[in-house]
């Protein structure tokens, strides 16, 4: 039976390889146009699904990834019964996906399902290509991960609107190869880009025309980090209304 890796139970636990875990500060920071935050809800048992993840993976090599596009893939675990347990599944997955259909943001809960900005975009079924950035200034986000000590804020600057707001940091995996040896995807092999490991929320204060949050990140243990299969991780830091419409979004490498 497949036994789930130790940190994805952990949906609070922000991991980071052994040559991360040297203290260090680690600062991201945005330009004032709007960047896109893309969401993939998707499954390794979704047969349908590694078209979109492709989709997303094409990415890898474009100047726009972590200048203009933060790509995130959120494994549900809604298609786990059949007879494949996604690796990077898990129930917070599921759980923005509910809250954005909740929230009118979607028409309905499927995979693969794309959420860019903050809304559905149906393109992927058009063969669209992935919408381009909008004409909106939304001041410059900075995000700075203090891997000393297991924390991780934000600023957005040059902002006039005081509106509730939360800020989000998500922890992402890459993986090459995972072979899929039953379900709808039996006998594939697919790469995992840009998955989702964790993902830390915490309230944003608005003050003197800026949003300012801050937040603690678990500490990964030598463990987890000897027996990981990742060559790199990213992390994406945005700000969102309480709605889940991003304000503005940063990140990048983590890892060569």
């Amino acid at each position: 039976m497949y036994k789930f890796p130790r940190y994805l139970l952990s949906l609070l636990m922000l991991p980071l390889t052994t040559a991360m875990l040297q203290a260090q500060v680690v600062t991201f920071q945005s330009g004032e146009q709007k960047n896109l935050l893309i969401e993939l809800y998707t499954s390794q048992g979704c047969s349908s699904c590694p078209p979109a993840e492709h989709l997303l993976s094409t990415l890898m090599d474009s100047d726009k990834l972590w200048q203009s596009y933060f790509p995130i893939a959120l494994h549900v675990n809604y298609w786990n019964y059949l007879g494949w347990s996604d690796t990077y599944s898990n129930a917070l997955s599921n759980e923005r996906q509910q809250q954005h259909f909740k929230r009118s943001n979607t028409s309905n809960v499927y995979t693969p399902q794309f959420v860019i900005d903050g809304s559905e975009w149906r393109g992927f079924f058009r063969s669209a290509p992935l919408p381009n950035l909008p004409n909106q200034s939304s001041g410059q986000l900075k995000l700075q991960l203090d891997t000393g000590a297991n924390t991780a804020d934000m600023t957005l600057t040059n902002l006039s609107q005081d509106i509730p707001a939360y800020c989000h940091f998500a922890l992402l995996s890459f993986d090459p190869e995972v072979a899929i040896t039953a379900g709808e995807n039996s006998g594939l092999t697919l790469a995992q880009d840009f998955a989702l490991l964790s993902l830390t929320t915490s309230a944003a204060e608005f003050k003197n025309n800026q949003f300012i949050c801050k937040a603690q990140l678990a500490k990964l243990d030598e463990t987890i980090a000897s027996t990981s299969k990742t060559s790199k991780q990213a992390i994406v830091g945005w700000i969102a209304t309480q709605g889940h419409q991003p304000i503005q979004v940063t990140g990048g490498w983590l890892t060569p």
